[in-house]
């Protein structure tokens, strides 16, 4: 019944919101509670993995390259399915949100190496699907640069364009970073919840006008 409520309010816009404050939330899971890489910012692990690769670290590669391998699985099976009807990548998102949840739970968020690894390409697993998913709704979810260097760009050119979707999205994003931080702090078992529940959000809205 909330998330129904919440979504009346806004319909299809409140969509690509929630997908984003999602993201914000895995990245926050994942970079705080599963070895320091974040499950959808492929830029940044790519250049972690640099690091570990030129100072011979493996424990500094191994984690973002299992974050960047998780990502580009998401990415091509969601681009390898193209005729699957909505929401059925997002069922399929929702699905490995609560297989995180469960290993995150049974671990007290406190999971070990092997197993944060696990739930890391999971996340990324995720994260990718998701990316395909906004992209053929024209919205970015979980890359921002391009997000904020195309709103940036409209406000010095002074071209409305898609700037305040985007600067929404963008605070979507950190919004949903914030709350998980505040649960990380007070109800750690609690964080990927928030992230399935937004997710649920994204389906419910999707269907509003």
């Amino acid at each position: 019944m909330v998330l129904a409520g919440l979504a009346r309010r806004g319909g299809r816009r409140v969509t690509p919101l929630s997908l984003a404050a999602c993201a914000g939330v895995v990245d926050v899971v994942a970079f705080a509670g599963l070895g320091g890489a974040f499950a959808s910012i492929v830029t940044g692990n790519l250049v972690v993995v640099g690091l570990g690769i030129g100072t011979a670290d493996d424990h500094m590669f191994a984690t973002p390259a299992v974050a960047v391998a998780g990502y580009s699985a998401g990415v091509l099976w969601a681009q390898a399915t193209p005729r699957w009807r909505w929401p059925a990548h997002l069922v399929v998102e929702l699905a490995l949100l609560g297989a995180l949840t469960a290993g995150w739970v049974a671990t007290d968020g406190r999971p070990g190496r092997t197993t944060s690894l696990l739930l890391l390409a999971t996340a990324g697993v995720a994260m990718g699907t998701q990316s395909v998913v906004a992209h053929r709704m024209h919205e970015s979810t979980t890359y921002m640069t391009g997000t904020l260097t195309g709103a940036l760009h409209d406000l010095v050119a002074g071209q409305r364009g898609r700037r305040a979707a985007a600067l929404g999205q963008l605070a979507a994003l950190a919004a949903g970073a914030v709350v998980a931080a505040v649960l990380f702090q007070t109800a750690r078992w609690s964080v990927p919840l928030l992230a399935i529940g937004l997710l649920l959000l994204a389906i419910v809205a999707f269907h509003r006008p």
